[in-house]
């Protein structure tokens, strides 16, 4: 059994006037709820959420510095909103893996992933900061379920703003085993900005 961990007590990332202050596991104890279920302020941020194209390419080709900052990884008991989106995997034990996208030095993104040691051993071995979308979307054995999605507030990270933000999360199944990706778009993300280059990307991925 691979039982490798990479494990931060604290993470702090600053840049321009933008702060993440978080202790890992960060979590996500959050309410979910279908798409349908859930009003999405705008077109911009709704193609951000429900794109179903790989996250970390779309960071990457926005920007001109891409890097992957890893929060922790450390074998943990999903929250219950997570353990019931993988009652078919049954008894089995879990890491989970946290993680920041950023573009241009600045945090994009927060992802949360909840993985079966099942693949830790096998399919996602020591991943250490290599995306894990990478390994996901270049392994066509892995099927991507419906999103659901999520608001949250900014505080939640360490970050001194009011600012709601929005977040989505689907399963990623192989075999007998299915694995969480939860993604929280961060207020320096593209998703919330109206800059031209953010919109012609936009409009590719409709």
């Amino acid at each position: 059994m691979n039982m490798t961990c990479y494990h931060t007590n604290r993470f702090i990332i600053r840049a321009f006037r933008v702060s993440f202050n978080a202790t890992f596991p960060v979590g996500l104890a959050v309410d979910w709820q279908a798409p349908s279920g859930i009003t999405i302020p705008n077109a911009q941020l709704k193609n951000w959420l429900l794109d179903t194209g790989s996250l970390t390419e779309r960071v990457q080709s926005l920007s001109n510095h891409f890097s992957l900052e890893l929060i922790g990884q450390h074998e943990q008991i999903p929250h219950d909103n997570e353990l019931s989106l993988l009652l078919d995997n049954g008894e089995t034990h879990y890491q989970a893996r946290e993680i920041l996208l950023c573009g241009d030095h600045k945090p994009w993104v927060f992802a949360r992933s909840i993985i079966p040691q099942a693949f830790v051993d096998s399919e996602l071995s020591d991943l250490g900061r290599e995306p894990l979308g990478k390994r996901l979307f270049n392994d066509k054995r892995f099927t991507r379920s419906a999103f659901q999605l999520c608001t949250v507030p900014a505080s939640q990270f360490g970050i001194n703003s009011n600012q709601t933000l929005w977040g989505r999360r689907s399963l990623f199944t192989l075999g007998n085993y299915s694995m969480i990706v939860a993604e929280v778009f961060l207020p320096s993300s593209p998703a919330y900005s109206r800059s031209a280059k953010n919109e012609k990307e936009s409009e590719k991925q409709l």
